[in-house]
């Protein structure tokens, strides 16, 4: 987009705010040949590839049947667009999914009805649609399509207050009576010359404007000449539309040479034309919209021009080159200072004359800092010195350091000029010659300065703080220089200025905003315009009109501090915001001229703010939802965005991945300064921050209904109605409710089955049980057997436990009686071969008898048989039955035989034997051989195995 200005009532060049659309924008055709609104604000442009949509955001290309180049568009009140082509022409109406699609009323017509060509023009008579070529009219009432009355040859048809009107070149102008036209007599003044436009005029006249650039007027049934400054300008141009503007005025569109502007008295207002407003010299269409902006279609691309904007810029385009730094109006003269030099500009009323580009002053080349008037002087301070305007040539004065700016000291003839290197005193003789001079107490770069009062000026220094200087104006010197900084209440050294604001000054720091109070001799804060500006911001500029409207600049925003009644303020920033990025960020300036002339100093050139001009910030507008798109398989178009009806009852699928929302707003006022924000009701908990993206996704929303809204606030801070689109999350199928039946009927079957099985069951098991019981008895009975048997086996087992224990018992007593008997022939021993050493040693006859007898107690067998008796008890009879089977065994082997079957080792058995351990070998080798036992039988186990053989 690209800024630019218009003229005002001292003619000064300006071009206003417009913004062009290449064919790369808008993807479309380079011819641009019918412009028009549907109730929405959306933008419908008939282009050579089809028909154009733009709604603020984007822009969309919707192709006519047979690819014909749309050269006319009309949108009724329902929103449907109509397009007229070569031999085609029909509608534009949304489908089901809300995306526009078009249906022809051209093959609805007869054979002989369709030679018609191009459609040049659609436009509208009472309940018909009238589709006008050069070949005839086709009406449309919306059912049916039917020819009109041709009874001559006649051009296009024009709707002036609901009266169609035509023109045959070879009879006039002719009047749709209803059923045809009738010629209007005596308006056969046009010749073969096209009628491009009709429009209503003063006192019901009409105003007729023919291609070739004459314009006549109708009134009382007479045609007169319309004489108008620019008809020169016109017959050169050739007229191609003409549009009657909301103010009266009237744009006229040309072949050659832009667009002209007239007011109702025929006076030239403005013109623009390639590279002035717009991107192409050859006009096609003109559309005006609700916020007075002219869009103009063009042989090559598209223009808005933003004709009601207070803002407009002179730069290279406007012939002044270069960053602007200082402005003034002096002598009916319009005066420029740039990094360039110094231009001038001649008031004058017609914005076509000749010679309307800013020319530079003689000697002026350079960077220029300030222009100023002074005793009739018009001094201009330059970076190569100090200069004063003399027959618009630049004469130096002072060319030994840059100068910044001058002030006449207060009641005096002698002025001051602040320079890089101090201060100069400037003084003009009785002959007029200039005598200067230095003042060398001060020495600081002087570019910021005011005076306080007759004697006293501030003044400010970006890097050092500021300085109270006292002037003597009879010794050319300041008697008094006082430092202050940021131990005088400032917060820091860097970055104040002063500012006179008509009765007061005031000095912007870093931070804050500051006042001089004299009594304490420090600087306070000035409550009454932090109120207004925000103390955290740097204010870079300041001045006042004469009303005390205060304009600003910080290095946050630009405004305006309108002064009201009661010495308050209403604060003004936010239209501003759309050309602060156009402001020169180096030595700021703004310059109040009038009422109607505000000058800003701009990167390129400066931006024209006209504050009288009839601005409304406060119209309402609408959000719209352009697109709804549903991701599940694959990509589902719920809403195509040509209409504001949207899907009712909207549901999604459960396993749906994302719903994606585009939306845009028709407020072409600062487009780029729009900003939305949105809110998913059941989702989000409050409204998004505002953002200047315009489409929103949600994935994977779970099931419920959800209501999205979406708005935008424009650059005025006025927020839009929203657009509201309601839809459901199904829940998954088996959340479904015919999921639920489906569940609760299976539930009832698997209920009637499970108590059919259950019954089933039951008697089974009852069954089962009766057989069980049965079973269970003959078990008892077996089991009451078999406890009988285990009782009689228990009971012998316990008469045989018990027989084991008595002979347990037994072989403890047995074993007793063998070891006392072992021990009794140990003793026995023992005393024989006592008294055998007796023998030795005394009387062997006593000895020899004591050992007799001994050896006959050993001998006998007096515990033998008690043994015997105990053995057999216990070990079954086993004497008396191997006696029985080996009658042959003598009684020591007999013996022998028992203690192997008590398992005694051979020395046991050589005591109680009364023999050697060799002997009881010997013994039991004689015993086998009795036994007849082999040598792989062990005589041991024999014996024990014995009662069992």
């Amino acid at each position: 987009m690209m800024l630019y200005a218009q003229h005002d009532t001292y003619g000064f060049s300006k071009i206003p705010v417009y913004t062009t659309f290449q064919t790369s924008d808008y993807q479309g055709g380079i011819q641009n040949w019918d412009l028009i609104q549907d109730q929405r604000g959306f933008v419908y442009v008939a282009n050579n590839f089809g028909l154009l949509e733009y709604d603020g955001n984007e822009w969309r290309k919707y192709e006519v049947q047979n690819n014909t180049r749309v050269r006319s568009v009309y949108v009724d009140e329902t929103n449907r667009v109509y397009v007229g082509g070569q031999n085609q022409f029909g509608y534009f109406a949304p489908d089901s999914s809300g995306t526009l699609t078009f249906s022809s009323i051209y093959d609805s017509l007869t054979d002989q009805n369709k030679s018609l060509e191009d459609i040049w023009k659609i436009t509208r008579y009472e309940d018909e649609i009238w589709f006008c070529s050069y070949l005839g009219i086709i009406g449309y009432d919306g059912k049916k399509a039917r020819m009109l009355p041709r009874p001559f040859e006649y051009g296009l048809a024009f709707n002036v207050a609901n009266k169609m009107y035509v023109y045959a070149p070879e009879h006039g102008l002719a009047e749709f009576n209803g059923q045809t036209f009738q010629v209007i007599p005596n308006t056969k003044r046009f010749g073969d010359n096209q009628i491009k436009e009709i429009i209503p005029h003063q006192n019901g006249n009409l105003l007729i404007f023919l291609e070739d650039g004459h314009i006549f007027k109708f009134s009382n049934g007479k045609l007169s000449p319309w004489s108008v400054a620019a008809g020169d300008f016109l017959k050169e141009a050739l007229i191609n539309k003409v549009l009657l503007l909301q103010n009266n005025q009237i744009a006229i569109g040309t072949q050659n040479n832009g667009i002209l502007i007239l007011d109702s008295t025929g006076k030239s207002v403005l013109h623009l034309t390639k590279d002035r407003g717009l991107g192409n010299r050859t006009v096609l269409a003109l559309h005006e919209d609700q916020f007075q902006n002219l869009w103009v279609g063009l042989n090559n691309g598209i223009s808005m021009v933003e004709l009601a904007s207070p803002f407009s810029i002179i730069d290279e385009q406007s012939g002044l080159p270069g960053t602007g730094y200082c402005a003034g109006f002096f002598g009916n003269t319009l005066y420029l200072g740039t990094s360039n030099g110094l231009f001038k500009l001649d008031a004058h009323p017609d914005p076509i004359a000749e010679s309307r580009n800013y020319e530079l002053i003689p000697g002026s080349g350079g960077q220029v800092y300030n222009i100023q008037q002074i005793n009739n002087s018009l001094l201009l301070g330059h970076h190569s010195g100090a200069f004063e305007i003399i027959n618009d040539q630049a004469v130096p004065f002072y060319d030994v350091s840059g100068t910044w700016k001058f002030e006449k000291i207060p009641h005096e003839t002698e002025i001051l000029a602040g320079t890089y290197d101090g201060f100069l005193q400037l003084n003009t003789t009785s002959s007029g010659s200039r005598h200067i001079e230095l003042l060398d107490d001060f020495r600081e770069s002087s570019r910021v300065f005011e005076f306080y009062n007759d004697s006293v000026i501030f003044m400010t220094h970006g890097y050092k703080g500021v300085y109270r200087l006292t002037y003597n104006t009879h010794k050319n010197q300041f008697s008094e220089v006082k430092y202050y900084g940021d131990q005088s209440g400032f917060p820091s050294n860097i970055l104040i200025n002063v500012f006179d604001l008509g009765n007061e000054l005031v000095f912007p720091a870093a931070t804050g905003i500051f006042s001089y109070d004299s009594d304490i001799d420090r600087f306070v804060h000035h409550q009454k315009l932090e109120k207004w500006i925000a103390p955290n911001q740097h204010v870079r500029e300041m001045t006042s009109d004469i009303h005390g409207n205060i304009y600003y600049l910080t290095d946050q925003e630009l405004g305006i501090l309108e002064k009201n009644n009661f010495g308050s303020y209403q604060k003004r920033s936010a239209e501003f915001s759309r050309i602060l990025k156009y402001v020169n960020d180096d030595l700021e300036n703004i310059t109040v001229i009038d009422h109607q002339n505000v000058f800003i100093g701009a990167k390129e050139g400066f931006i024209h703010y006209n504050p009288s001009k009839n601005y409304n910030r406060d119209q309402s507008f609408q959000t719209y939802l352009r697109h709804i798109e549903a991701v599940t398989d694959s990509a589902i178009i719920v809403h195509g965005g040509a209409d504001s009806v949207y899907v009712p009852d909207f549901s999604l699928p459960a396993y749906f991945s994302s719903l994606k929302f585009k939306y845009a707003t028709p407020y072409f006022d600062g487009q780029e300064d729009l900003l939305y924000q949105y809110k998913l009701e059941n989702f989000d908990k409050d409204w998004s921050d505002w953002t200047e993206i315009s489409e929103k996704e949600y994935t994977n929303l779970s099931q419920g209904t959800y209501t999205f809204h979406v708005r935008a606030k424009n650059v005025f801070g006025v927020i839009s109605e929203p657009a509201v689109f309601t839809f459901t999350v199904y829940p998954p199928w088996y959340q479904s409710r015919l999921a639920y039946l489906i569940y609760a009927s299976v539930l009832v079957l698997i209920f009637a089955i499970s108590m059919f099985i259950l019954d089933k069951r039951h008697r089974q098991k009852h069954e089962i049980l009766a057989e069980l019981q049965k079973h269970e008895l003959q078990k008892k009975d077996s089991q009451l057997q078999e406890v009988s048997k285990k009782s009689e086996q228990e009971i012998t087992k316990l008469r045989n436990d018990k027989l084991r224990a008595e002979i347990d018992h037994k072989n403890r007593e047995l074993a007793t009686t063998t070891m006392h008997l072992i021990n009794k022939n140990e003793f026995m021993l023992t005393i024989r071969e006592s008294i055998k050493d007796l023998a030795k040693n005394g009387s062997k006859d006593v000895a020899k008898k004591l050992i007799r007898d001994i050896d006959r107690n050993m001998s006998e067998d007096e515990g033998w048989e008690q043994f015997t008796k105990h053995f057999d008890q216990v070990h079954g009879d086993f004497l008396s039955n191997i006696k029985k089977d080996h009658p042959t065994l003598t009684p020591q082997e007999i013996k022998l035989c028992a203690y192997l079957r008590m398992n005694m080792t051979s020395k046991e058995i050589a005591n109680l034997l009364n023999i050697s351990v060799r002997g009881v070998e010997i013994s039991r080798y004689r015993l086998r051989k009795k036994l007849n036992l082999t040598r792989d039988t062990n005589l041991v186990d024999y014996m024990l195995e014995y009662d069992q053989a």
